[in-house]
C-alpha cells in the first residue's frame, strides 16, 4: 500500500511541476512578447523625432482636449520642449487615476493595461519629496509653478468672502474628490455639506458657476482666476480667505521622467528656467487669465 501511494504521489508530483514549469514558460513569454516602457533619454528623444509628453484631461486651464487639439497652460509650456529639442510634441492626455503614485505609474513607467503607453514626461507633478522618494521608478523634478487653493465668488451676490463660514447658508461648487471637496466636506464640523455642489469634472463645477446655480466656486487658485476670465457678463472675484483644518493651502508643481531617462529631465528643467528667466513662462499663464506664482521650495 505504501508502494502504491508513493508511487501515485510521485506522479502528482511530477504532474504538478510539470504544469508549473509550462505555466511559468508561458508567463514568461507573455512577458518579453509585452512592449516594455523603456527609458528614453535626451539623445534618443532627438533620434527619434518626437517627444511624448502626458497631460491631464478635463483639466483648463492646465489641459484639455479640444475636439482632438491639446490646449491649455501645460500643453503650450511642452509645445517649447519640442521646439527646443527640435523634435515633435505627441500629446498623451489621460484622466487622473486614483493617486498620484497610480498618475507615475501608468504614465511614466509602467503605461496603461492595455497598450502599455508611456509619456517621456509627466506635466503639472505636485513637487513632493516624500512622493518622489517612495517612487523609485520616477524622478520629480523643475518646478515651475506655485499652485495654492483658493475660490471665485460673483460679486453680485457675495459683496466679500472674508471666511468659509458664509457658505453655511449659500451654495458653493466644487470639483468631487479634490483637496477643495475634502475642505468643504469637513470645514466647520459639517455645517458646509448642505450647501456643497459636487461637479463630477471641474468643467461641471464650473458651468454650475457660469450658469449661476452657485455664487462662489472654490478650486485652485489658477482654476479661479480661469474660470474667472470665462465668466462673460458675471462680476467676479478671486480670494483666499482662511483655510482652518486644510492639509495644505498650497505646493510646487514641476514635471517627472523615467528614473533612467534623468538626463531627459535635466534638459526639460533647463528649457523651464530659460522661460522663467525670459518672460515667457509669465507670458503663457497671462493667456489663460492665470498669475504665475514663483514656486516656493522647502
Amino acid at each position: 500500500m505504501n508502494t502504491l501511494f508513493n508511487g501515485f504521489h510521485e506522479r502528482c508530483v511530477n504532474q504538478r511541476m510539470k504544469r508549473i514549469l509550462l505555466f511559468s514558460a508561458l508567463a514568461a513569454s507573455l512577458v518579453l512578447a509585452a512592449p516594455a516602457a523603456m527609458a528614453r533619454p535626451v539623445d534618443e528623444v532627438v533620434a527619434s523625432g518626437k517627444l511624448v509628453v502626458f497631460a491631464y484631461s478635463d483639466y483648463a486651464p492646465y489641459s484639455w482636449l479640444d475636439g482632438e487639439e491639446a490646449r491649455g497652460i501645460d500643453v503650450d509650456i511642452a509645445r517649447h520642449f519640442g521646439t527646443s529639442l527640435g523634435v515633435d510634441v505627441e500629446f498623451l492626455i489621460r484622466g487622473a487615476d486614483e493617486n498620484l503614485d497610480d498618475d507615475l505609474r501608468v504614465n511614466i513607467w509602467k503605461g496603461d493595461l492595455i497598450h502599455r503607453r508611456v509619456s517621456d514626461v509627466m506635466m503639472h507633478v505636485p513637487f513632493d519629496r516624500e512622493v518622489d522618494s517612495r517612487n523609485e521608478l520616477a524622478v520629480l523634478t523643475s518646478p515651475y509653478f506655485q499652485e495654492e487653493m483658493a475660490l471665485v465668488f460673483n460679486t453680485a451676490e457675495h459683496e466679500s468672502v472674508e471666511t468659509f463660514g458664509r457658505f453655511v447658508t449659500n451654495p458653493i461648487a466644487v470639483e468631487l474628490d479634490t483637496a477643495g471637496d475634502f475642505f468643504l466636506s469637513n470645514a466647520f464640523r459639517g455645517q458646509l455639506q448642505q450647501s456643497v455642489k459636487r461637479g463630477r469634472t471641474f468643467a461641471d463645477a464650473q458651468s454650475l458657476y457660469i450658469n449661476g446655480d452657485v455664487g462662489a466656486l472654490m478650486g485652485s487658485r489658477a482654476q479661479a482666476e480661469w474660470v474667472a476670465s470665462q465668466a462673460g457678463d458675471i462680476r467676479s472675484k478671486v480670494s483666499q480667505p482662511p483655510m482652518p483644518g486644510i492639509v495644505r493651502t498650497g505646493w510646487p508643481i514641476g514635471i517627472a521622467v523615467k528614473h533612467d531617462s534623468r538626463d531627459l529631465g535635466y534638459a526639460l528643467g533647463d528649457v523651464l528656467s530659460e522661460l522663467i528667466e525670459s518672460g515667457e513662462m509669465q507670458a503663457i499663464y497671462a493667456q489663460y487669465g492665470v498669475t504665475w506664482l514663483a514656486p516656493e521650495l522647502e
